[in-house]
């Protein structure tokens, strides 16, 4: 694999936080060394120092090992969804509309989602949430709802977003949830109901 990490000085800062989420992601999803690891040296990933090619390499590595370890899409490599499902209906949500929202803010915002659900159901701990939202703010990244500009659709909208979504088998909700930072898993149990309260509760609604 060759990637030439200076073609990431072309990106737009925006774009480049957005990128970074995407890294970010490969901590939380098994990895809690690297996301401490992130905590202490994205200021040298964001301004180009030697730490961005670490990153990127890490990153690199993760996906391969988890594409490799199930080549057929039948059960762990859905973990490198976290945040999508969320993050899609956002995007969704704002007909994707890229001046309101990008890919890489909806994931970023998905995460924070995906850990603040975990943790309502019991799963993660309230410090690894915090620890999330504390790392995605500190590079400049939204962590909530009502960080998108304009008026967002009800959240019967929101809900026929999610049950569009990929990962969605035989009408039953496929979320990618954590017990706590490096710790996801995949989660078939997940009922309409709370999802609904919960971001009911997030929309405002």
């Amino acid at each position: 694999m060759l990637a030439d990490t200076s073609v990431l000085d072309t990106l737009s800062p925006r774009d480049f936080r957005a990128g970074y989420a995407e890294v970010a992601k490969y901590g939380l999803i098994n990895d809690p060394e690297f996301f401490e690891w992130l905590e202490s040296n994205w200021e040298g990933i964001f301004s180009g120092g030697p730490e961005r090619d670490q990153a990127v390499a890490h990153s690199c590595r993760a996906k391969a090992a988890v594409v490799a370890a199930d080549e057929l899409e039948s059960g762990n490599r859905a973990l490198l969804n976290l945040g999508h499902t969320f993050g899609h209906s956002l995007e969704g949500a704002v007909a994707y509309e890229t001046e309101r929202l990008v890919h890489g803010e909806g994931v970023s915002i998905g995460m924070v989602l995906a850990h603040e659900f975990s943790e309502q159901l019991g799963l993660c701990p309230a410090e690894d949430t915090k620890r999330v939202i504390a790392h995605m703010e500190a590079v400049g990244l939204p962590t909530r709802i009502d960080q998108i500009p304009g008026q967002l659709p009800p959240i019967d909208t929101f809900m026929d977003l999610i049950a569009q979504d990929k990962k969605v088998s035989r009408g039953q909700l496929t979320f990618i949830l954590t017990k706590g930072i490096g710790t996801s898993y995949v989660d078939k149990t997940v009922s309409a109901e709370p999802l609904r309260a919960f971001l009911e509760e997030k929309l405002g609604k």
